[in-house]
């Protein structure tokens, strides 16, 4: 630690929150004490980065407020105590699955738990499914270093789990045309960081390849390496094939409490009895700094941030865009800590508008609210300016699992042997999560003290059969002919047969219990 950058952040805290308590535990800066706001918390936690610790370890309470408790299944019962394997996996997010899928490639008794009816009902569902190029991530972040890792190989993982993988692109436009000037040092910037076939175009040629965006747009860079996936789908997809590879899912089955011995996880209790793994891996989203403190390994902070998107309707076409999209406003509010939203096209046809950031207490409030709304429609109306209120279906809320320090944290417990965290994973986890996944199984080795033997028999394709509403009529004809259930539409709008649903529900992810 830097003990002259330390002593200056503890002044600085202080100035501004006098009431608040400084000090060490280890290399790690500890906040302790209350606070009024809840931006005043946050704020705390950002001026103890300045200190160069280790990590940040905020536990300064909000005054009057009490969190709600962890939303868990009311089951509970002994199903599966004494349960012994190699590696427990906490969290059915994106990360949490695609390291299942990772272990499942070698001979390790892998179990997930997640404490939903089933994968992805969090931030892992509640995204823009963006997979990302980084060329605005520090190259010395982990976050730079594992989307670069993963999104080089990420269009065959999606075509081997049968997900949708759309490439449009990204468009970064400008309004001002002196910000050409700096653009041959952008495209070094991009090349050094790895993005290939990064360019620039002009405003004639952004028209053509975007007519709906605003005239106020004088130029573009395009990063062609930009894609879409379905989020949920891509996570469902890992949790499937890590299944038909060995790996096995517990739903509905939270983790409430572990026993550490000498620093060592010696069981991990859940609403289902004891389980005893030799290894945990935490990647339990915005709850990971709650796991990582029953293991008495805390040594980060999550702090919530709330982000909302709007989904239009498929007929909006004034305002539809081919590749993802934004314009570049630019920014002096360091707390900001979000990309600026955009405009960004599903692979199911719709366009995605957002998302919002905001700091909130909650690790799981979805709730949504018409300012925030109608103050995402400003926002992008100053990208295609013939969005409206009327072409909005629906909109949801995520939360990002947000460290203090921006960036993701993946290692081996610091206090805590038998541990490995895979945190803090926000935007863009979607993208870096099977890249993530490798190094996680390299450290559970390393803690293991083996080398894992590899399972001769994985397969990485995972079989789906294609939705019926994308089938010939000839081909809907003959499938319904074989089973009525794919004639009885159950979605008129997403043509969802009975049939589909009933496949749905006996694929190798378990229906909840």
């Amino acid at each position: 630690m830097n003990h002259k950058t330390y002593h200056k952040a503890v002044e600085k805290i202080h100035d501004y929150f006098p009431t608040v308590n400084v000090s060490l535990k280890d290399d790690c800066i500890v906040l302790e004490g209350e606070l009024e706001k809840w931006d005043e918390i946050v704020e705390a936690g950002f001026l103890a980065v300045e200190a160069e610790s280790y990590g940040v370890i905020n536990k300064i309470t909000l005054k009057g407020y009490v969190a709600p408790p962890v939303k868990i299944s009311s089951i509970t019962d002994q199903a599966y105590d004494g349960l012994e394997c190699d590696v427990l996996i906490i969290g059915g997010g994106v990360v949490g699955t695609a390291i299942l899928r990772e272990f499942s490639k070698y001979q390790v008794n892998a179990v997930l738990v997640e404490k939903e009816a089933d994968v992805a009902l969090h931030a892992s569902g509640r995204n823009d499914g963006c997979i990302h190029v980084g060329v605005d991530l520090s190259s010395k972040s982990l976050k730079h270093h594992y989307l670069r890792e993963a999104v080089k190989d990420y269009k065959q993982l999606a075509e081997d789990l049968g997900v949708d993988y759309k490439q449009t692109g990204q468009t970064l436009a400008f309004t001002k045309k002196y910000a050409r000037l700096v653009m041959p040092l952008f495209l070094n910037v991009a090349k050094k960081r790895g993005l290939t076939g990064t360019r620039v175009m002009n405003k004639a040629e952004l028209r053509q390849m975007e007519p709906n965006i605003t005239e106020d747009a004088e130029f573009a860079v395009f990063f062609p390496e930009g894609a879409t996936i379905c989020p949920y789908n891509m996570t469902i997809a890992l949790a499937e094939n890590a299944i038909e590879n060995g790996g096995r899912v517990l739903l509905n089955t939270a983790v409430t409490g572990m026993s550490v011995k000498d620093h060592h996880v010696t069981s991990v209790q859940t609403n289902h009895g004891t389980l005893y793994p030799k290894v945990v891996v935490n990647a339990a989203g915005t709850y990971s700094d709650v796991i990582a403190a029953m293991a008495d390994d805390q040594f980060f902070t999550i702090h919530p941030r709330k982000g909302i998107e709007l989904i239009l309707d498929q007929k909006a076409k004034a305002h539809s865009v081919n590749t993802s999209l934004s314009i570049y406003h630019g920014s002096d509010d360091r707390k900001a800590h979000t990309k600026g939203g955009g405009l960004i096209p599903t692979v199911d046809g719709n366009i995605l508008v957002g998302p919002t950031a905001a700091e909130v207490p909650d690790r799981e409030n979805f709730v949504t609210d018409l300012d925030s709304v109608n103050a995402l429609l400003a926002k992008h109306k100053l990208t295609t300016p013939s969005l409206s209120f009327g072409d909005v279906i629906t909109y949801f809320t995520g939360i990002r699992a947000a460290t203090y320090e921006e960036d993701f944290i993946v290692q081996k417990g610091k206090w805590t042997d038998n541990i490995v965290h895979a945190a803090g994973i926000q935007s863009p986890g979607l993208t870096a999560a099977p890249a993530i996944a490798v190094d996680i199984v390299k450290f559970a080795e390393e803690e293991l003290k083996t080398k894992f033997k590899v399972n001769t028999t994985f397969n990485p394709k995972r079989k789906v059969t294609e939705p019926l509403k994308r089938l010939s009529f000839e081909a809907r004809d003959a499938l319904i002919k074989t089973n009525p259930d794919y004639g009885q539409v159950i979605c008129r709008c997403e043509e969802v047969s009975k049939g589909e649903i009933l496949d749905a529900l006996r694929r190798p992810l378990p229906v909840n219990r």
